[in-house]
């Protein structure tokens, strides 16, 4: 059913409809309760309206904030200082639209509110001076507006076709575990045979992990109650990509620090093994169902690090094994075997709080 809708309402030509669907709503709703600037409705829906409900909400909440704080201060500015000049208008403008400026750094209502101040600061004062209204009154029409602009947004969103942030962060998950996957079989490959990679591939995970937390969090906010889902698994799953990204990255470093050998006749064969446990259970995790039980996966890690282990610990009562190596090889060899130790226990670590979670 979804590809089909996907093959026949690509995701951007079902958000055009929605957009317009919510912008003609607004402007009809607001001119039917009277309001001399509908306009301001159609554009409220249009800057609330995202791709998926939480980033709507969002958005929407920010403009109704801004906006009502906008009002108040254009509001009150109109009903105490009422600008006798353009000149004086046109100060208040400054001071205040530089004082939100300034707000920026502290929240991400500032525009709205800038936006509001501005119109009702200048909109007012002509409709003022016309005697065609008063200031409190208007700046109440204006928040009226932008509340029922967001309302259209928010329930054209949620009715017609719903995209919710979760599902579309779900399988951007699935694809950062496959590739980190894909990732950690080149490093291991380049380590074994002592090949140098760019330090570059890793960006593309790296450059995801910021924004998985900052999705997560907005959906916790804004879909955990319409919908219903397992977010701390998720949080799992992002916190495993955290430091699956920075074990990667340390065994890229050790990688490239030195290639005059390789390492295939030490325990070439065991990291082999322990790798493509790794690698499977990366794949699991994102997965449809990665609370699932995974025994085979988690017996894998654990005989994996065992068996590397117990063949390092054999070499070293080998009279003569190691001294084919320098001293720099010796500490890369065991630097990198670091690197994937601790990648392995902390994904036994995340299959266990996974299955835990989920039992909850």
């Amino acid at each position: 059913m979804k590809i089909a809708l996907d093959m026949f309402f690509p995701l951007y030509f079902r958000y055009g409809i929605k957009m317009g669907l919510a912008c003609v709503a607004a402007y009809v709703i607001s001119f039917f309760i009277g309001s001399d600037y509908a306009v301001w409705a159609s554009v409220a829906s249009i800057i609330a309206m995202q791709i998926n409900v939480a980033e709507s909400m969002h958005a929407g909440f920010l403009r109704i904030g801004g906006t009502a704080i906008g009002a108040l201060l254009g509001a009150l500015l109109l009903y105490f200082l009422p600008p006798v000049s353009w000149f004086m208008m046109l100060i208040q403008v400054f001071g205040i639209t530089a004082v939100c400026g300034y707000l920026a750094r502290y929240t991400l209502m500032s525009a709205a509110t800038a936006i509001a101040a501005v119109v009702v600061l200048i909109v007012g004062s002509q409709a003022l001076s016309e005697g065609s209204a008063n200031a409190i009154g208007f700046g109440l029409m204006r928040v009226t507006e932008i509340v029922i602009g967001v309302g259209c947004a928010f329930f054209v969103s949620l009715v017609f076709w719903p995209v919710r942030l979760v599902d579309t962060l779900r399988a951007d998950l699935g694809m950062q575990f496959l590739e980190s996957s894909r990732q950690f079989d080149a490093i291991l490959r380049g380590f074994l045979k002592g090949t140098e990679l760019p330090y570059d591939m890793l960006n593309s995970i790296e450059g995801k992990i910021w924004n998985n937390h900052e999705r997560l969090s907005k959906a916790r906010r804004h879909e955990s109650f319409l919908y219903r889902y397992e977010h701390r698994v998720m949080n799992q799953q992002v916190m495993t990509l955290d430091r699956t990204a920075e074990s990667l990255r340390s065994m890229l470093e050790v990688l490239n620090d030195y290639q005059e050998e390789t390492v295939d006749p030490l325990i070439g064969n065991e990291l082999r093994d322990l790798g493509d446990s790794i690698m499977a259970t990366l794949r699991h995790m994102g997965g449809a169902n990665p609370a699932a039980p995974a025994p085979d996966l988690v017996r894998g890690l654990t005989n994996g690090v065992g068996q590397v282990e117990e063949k390092l610990n054999k070499i070293k009562r080998e009279e003569g094994a190691l001294e084919r190596f320098s001293l720099h090889k010796l500490l890369q060899i065991f630097a990198f075997y670091q690197g994937i130790r601790l990648l392995a226990e902390s994904l036994l670590i995340a299959l266990d709080r996974m299955q835990r979670k989920a039992d909850k």
